[in-house]
């Protein structure tokens, strides 16, 4: 610790001296579009996100607005520039030893010199305590069970259950204290709503959960109506509605498109269907493989990209336990629905994408930059793939199950299921086997 409060002093020392130097000097330099940038150096050499950094070179001009910095692909804020020093703020979660790149106008331009990039991780305890059913109150008097997450703009995490003997939707906040249930059965007979993956239009706030039993029925939780659950029926034509196969009609997931507006849902059968949350109509738009479902979610970078988690019984067995994609722009298209990891499962192994492999990945959610974050419930972790296709582990040690608050080598998870990730990029871990709600912050 103390080192790096030394550093942090020298650092601000040293670019007090380079800024108040550079503004007697160089003030009002502004960018000569018919010359290159020149990169000189940068420091600190290392950190973490949201430290800062000071940026040496020359033609960079003093237009801020003009002036873009990433590291690999995720950009940096730019907090001021003398022509000469660009002082900027190290964004989060850029990617293992990355690259920092200066762009202005149509100039780009890459240091020689790679950063190093330390990762922070710290998960702590939300809510419960390890019983394993459900039970309103205070945060550290409720008992969750809960299998799905999503949040929505206002950090309010819903939670779905469907185990310890009853079945429902609760709502989660920490500012206010409170875990309290927005639609409750305690026995099968009461059960109006078998609710799964949940979504939010972050717009609007709208939370959606599909009916997995019934073919043509899901329920919205409206904020400007406390939440109150109400039930709407798809409006399917009677070729489409029949299409679906009676015995596989399970829809676990509905996910909110910010692309185009629709919800997408999709049945065990392989059948992928967009529905217009205001009219209902709803429309089969793909015939993928069939199998169960364990996770859904919409990359906000490329919001027209559906990824899907299939179980071990999916057919071809080539998508069993992996993450595939299915691109809503063209659904029926030569790409199609591909597998995107390794094949195989109940494996272990970090690296690309392409070579990656997982345990039963259940639950997936992206940070507003592109990051997925998957739980591995079988390997008893919380895996990253960066927006540049790199899988790392984040928190839990693979193959070890327990319970454990800390960093990330001390800390532990049981069978994780659920996971969701708020506008500041914090994710929050529906830690089945622990009976807990927990809190994972990245930096």
């Amino acid at each position: 610790m103390n080192r790096y409060l030394l550093l942090g002093c020298f650092w601000g020392a040293l670019f007090c001296f380079s800024s108040c130097e550079s503004s007697s000097e160089n003030a009002g330099k502004a960018h000569d579009p018919g010359k290159p940038i020149v990169l000189t150096s940068f420091y600190p050499k290392e950190g973490g996100a949201r430290d800062k950094i000071l940026l040496d070179g020359s033609n960079f001009g003093t237009d801020t607005s003009k002036i873009k910095v990433y590291f690999n692909k995720a950009r940096a804020s730019v907090v001021s520039s003398s022509g000469d020093h660009i002082y900027a703020i190290v964004p989060r979660l850029p990617g293992d030893n990355p690259r920092i790149s200066v762009v202005v106008d149509a100039d780009s331009v890459v240091y020689d010199d790679m950063y190093t990039y330390h990762t922070q991780a710290q998960v702590s305890t939300v809510t419960g305590n390890g019983e394993t059913s459900f039970l309103p109150g205070t945060l550290a008097t409720a008992q969750v069970y809960g299998k799905y997450l999503e949040l929505d703009a206002e950090g309010n995490i819903f939670m779905s259950w469907r185990d310890g003997g009853s079945f429902g939707v609760a709502r989660i906040n920490e500012q206010q204290n409170i875990v309290t249930p927005l639609i409750e059965a305690k026995t099968t007979a009461e059960r109006i709503l078998y609710a799964n993956g949940l979504t939010v239009d972050r717009a609007t706030g709208m939370l959606t959960a599909a009916h997995e039993s019934v073919k043509e029925v899901m329920f919205t939780f409206d904020p400007r109506e406390a939440w109150y659950p109400r039930q709407r029926n798809m409006k399917y034509s009677p070729s489409d509605l029949n299409s679906i196969v009676a015995a596989d009609l399970y829809k676990n997931f509905i996910t909110f498109c910010p692309y185009d507006g629709y919800l997408y849902t999709r049945y065990r059968d392989g059948k992928v269907a967009k529905i217009n949350p205001e009219t209902l109509e709803a429309t089969i738009i793909h015939q993928g493989p069939y199998g169960s479902q364990y996770g859904q979610a919409i990359n906000p970078v490329k919001p027209w990209l559906l990824y899907i988690t299939l179980h071990s019984n999916a057919t071809p067995t080539e998508f069993r336990q992996g993450i595939s994609v299915l691109d809503l722009r063209d659904p029926n298209g030569t790409g199609g629905f591909k597998r995107l990891n390794a094949p195989g499962g109940s494996g272990f192994r970090d690296g690309p994408l392409e070579d990656a492999l997982f345990n039963y990945p259940k639950d997936i959610k992206f940070d507003n930059n592109g990051n997925m974050f998957v739980a591995d419930y079988g390997n008893h972790c919380i895996r990253m793939v960066s927006a540049d296709n790199i899988v790392t582990t984040v928190a839990g040690q693979p193959g070890i199950a327990g319970y454990k608050d800390g960093g990330p080598v001390e800390s532990l998870f049981n069978q994780p299921w659920g996971v969701a990730v708020n506008e500041q990029g914090d994710i929050y871990i529906a830690d089945w086997s622990n009976a807990r709600i927990r809190k994972l912050v990245i930096e």
